[in-house]
């Protein structure tokens, strides 16, 4: 005699055809939406990663200012090869005793092209530019107090800036290349003179 099923027993029921479309939609949805905001997603984590190495930048450069009784450092906008007419060291070999020239705080994750572009220098080994940032030459060589910025616009030390994100425009190198560079960012970022970094205020 075989015994009666119980309830237990019951046989398992799965996915119709049409519950299995829905699930595959809203996946679908749910994809389109994240795969929309993925570039503001990245622009956004670049920009944290570009201002906390502004920030580092910016503490070395307070070191810098505690050692040379608040002198900005003497320096031209930007490295080798870019052409700048300036016989100054660059920003980051002229405060290389706080802060290693080579280091990779000044790179910018954003900057496709300023950081690695490559140059022959006058012993003929391949370099990289090195530097992802623009310094603000009327700094250079002098005292905050005694800047255009501070004597004329009666700009605050939290208004100023000192160095920025190289980014969007033609630039020529010192051979006479014209290189061009889009803007690595939504918004520009910025050190600011009192050290603290962030997106330019105009």
């Amino acid at each position: 005699m075989i015994p009666a099923r119980t309830h237990s027993a019951s046989r398992r029921r799965g996915f119709s055809l049409l519950e299995l479309l829905v699930v595959i939609s809203i996946i679908s949805v749910l994809l389109g939406i994240m795969l929309a905001m993925l570039p503001g997603v990245r622009d956004a984590a670049r920009r944290t990663a570009c201002s906390a190495n502004l920030r580092s930048i910016g503490q070395s450069l307070t070191l810098y200012l505690h050692a040379n009784d608040d002198y900005f450092p003497q320096a031209r906008y930007m490295p080798d090869p870019w052409l700048s007419g300036d016989p100054d060291p660059p920003f980051n070999e002229a405060i290389e005793s706080e802060l290693d020239p080579d280091s990779l705080v000044y790179r910018c994750p954003g900057d496709p092209v300023v950081f690695d572009f490559e140059y022959e220098d006058e012993e003929g080994r391949l370099r990289n530019s090195g530097m992802s940032y623009t310094y603000i030459i009327a700094l250079s060589g002098l005292r905050f107090e005694d800047t255009f910025f501070a004597r004329v616009l009666r700009r605050l030390p939290s208004e100023t800036p000192v160095l920025h994100d190289y980014d969007g425009g033609a630039f020529e190198t010192q051979d006479g290349r014209i290189v061009q560079v889009d803007f690595f960012h939504s918004s520009r970022n910025v050190l600011y003179v009192d050290g603290h970094a962030g997106p330019a205020t105009e």
